[in-house]
């Protein structure tokens, strides 16, 4: 892929509603990465600009930039 913001944008994210945290709680399913928000749109905004800070690291590491999963139905 060219830029971070592909994987960012293809990457698989799940959101829930935590009672107990009164928040959406986000997930990057590749990466096992978590961000949280008030809303559902505002969670999949802090997990895919999460995404981006975590994927940054990574180039700056040196190390790889996981693949997308392949999800079959």
């Amino acid at each position: 892929m060219e830029n971070l913001n592909d994987y960012v944008n293809i990457y698989s994210y799940s959101i829930e509603y935590s009672k107990e945290n009164e928040a959406y709680l986000a997930k990057c399913l590749e990466l096992g990465i978590m961000a949280h928000g008030n809303s559902h749109q505002e969670a999949l905004e802090e997990i895919m600009e999460a995404t981006r800070g975590y994927l940054l690291i990574l180039l700056e590491d040196g190390e790889t930039i996981p693949n997308p999963l392949k999800i079959t139905y």
